[in-house]
């Protein structure tokens, strides 16, 4: 049904959105129309660099509930986290709660805080997450913070945000979540959550090109900043421009002066809105459900004499990423190159094989992957 929408080639089933996803035709458009007025500069008018972040950060607004003038525009989830690592005064023994074997965005950025004096914890979760129960244990009047992913890139579990967001606004700690393994695949609103910061890479579900992304941090937060970032065009306006006079700096906290430099990053931003829109189009309740159809076929399908499945099994713990193992794990590497050769594009990530299927793919794909899988002969 949605397969229509994008441009895959026929022969070549991609399985791999957890990393990277495909432009679909309308922003393959909107990128030609970009690209021409690249081409015809006389076209790149003065409006066109304001209107593209604007129209953007409106379309993240949607997607997630929240006033557009507080999203921040980066480059990847990085960018979020490292504005808020870099920003946040921390001080010797201030603590800091991360998942341990989580992907290295949600951990590197904060370990070099560790030179302040900063404590990191990488909690070692006893069941696939963190559960709630697991967080309050752990923090102390010291702990300061809380970084966790939304979905586990690596197994599919996901995190009880709402919970966690709870118990860390009562204990005034900072919550943080990454929702790069989440939104544009399933409905997202933050006004249900309890959270202080959301950060996102753009080109996975939000399927957006490569160097894209935003970050979202509650006004109390954000006002407490100490990031020095002053670009002209986030906090200088036409009578600014024009004037001759000293250029004064503005005493500007709102989201804007945070977003990354090249605002008006055609080639990257105007594809991306145009992706974002397509998938509010489609209603993410209706993405969601074409996803777990998918999801369903590969989990019941899988067989479980020949593979172990590590993402959750029980239908109402299941997300949009399937993870799963061969009996002997030695043999993943090969299924992954046999299944390549067969034009399935999966991950392997930490020896298991991973899929995540999107909006794009079909019910028949997925049961030819399975078929594919039954005739594959261990090395």
């Amino acid at each position: 049904m949605y397969t229509q929408d994008f441009s895959l080639k026929s022969g070549h089933t991609w399985l791999n959105v957890a990393s990277e996803g495909p432009l679909p035709k309308a922003a393959v458009e909107a990128l030609e129309e970009a690209i021409k007025w690249k081409k015809s500069p006389h076209l790149l008018t003065i409006a066109k660099f304001q209107q593209v972040p604007v129209e953007l950060k409106k379309a993240i607004a949607r997607l997630i509930n929240v006033d557009w003038h507080d999203v921040i525009l980066g480059n990847s989830a990085t960018y979020g986290l490292h504005l808020l690592s870099n920003g946040l005064e921390f001080k010797a023994g201030d603590e800091i709660i991360l998942l341990q074997n989580d992907f290295p965005t949600d951990i590197l950025p904060w370990l070099s805080l560790k030179q302040k004096g900063v404590v990191v914890h990488q909690l070692k979760a006893q069941h696939q997450v963190l559960s709630p129960q697991e967080i309050e244990k752990a923090i102390n009047r010291r702990t300061k913070l809380v970084c966790l992913p939304y979905i586990h890139s690596f197994i599919g579990f996901k995190e009880d945000i709402a919970a966690i967001g709870r118990l860390c606004r009562s204990q005034g700690v900072l919550c943080v979540v990454n929702l790069s393994q989440a939104a544009g695949a399933i409905e997202i609103d933050l006004s249900q959550w309890e959270v202080d910061a959301v950060v996102c890479a753009g080109y996975k579900w939000l399927l957006g090109p490569y160097g894209t992304g935003f970050c979202w941090i509650r006004k109390e937060v954000q006002e407490n900043l100490n990031y020095a970032q002053n670009y002209w065009i986030s906090l200088m306006d036409e009578a600014s421009l024009n004037s001759e006079g000293p250029i004064n700096l503005k005493d500007d906290h709102t989201a804007r002066r945070y977003d990354v430099f090249g605002t008006a990053n055609f080639f990257n931003y105007v594809p991306w809105q145009a992706s974002i829109e397509y998938l509010l189009k489609v209603g993410l309740d209706n993405v969601n459900k074409h996803n777990q159809i998918l999801v369903n076929k590969i989990v019941d399908g899988l067989e479980q004499e020949r593979f172990d499945l590590i993402s959750p099994r029980s239908q109402n713990e299941r997300t949009n990423i399937v993870v799963f193992s061969h009996k002997d794990a030695k043999q993943n590497p090969y299924l992954f190159e046999f299944l390549k050769s067969k034009g399935f594009y999966l991950a392997l990530w930490r020896n298991k094989l991973r899929v995540s299927p999107h909006i794009y793919n079909t019910l028949q794909e997925m049961e030819s992957l399975l078929k594919t899988l039954e005739q594959y002969t261990s090395k």
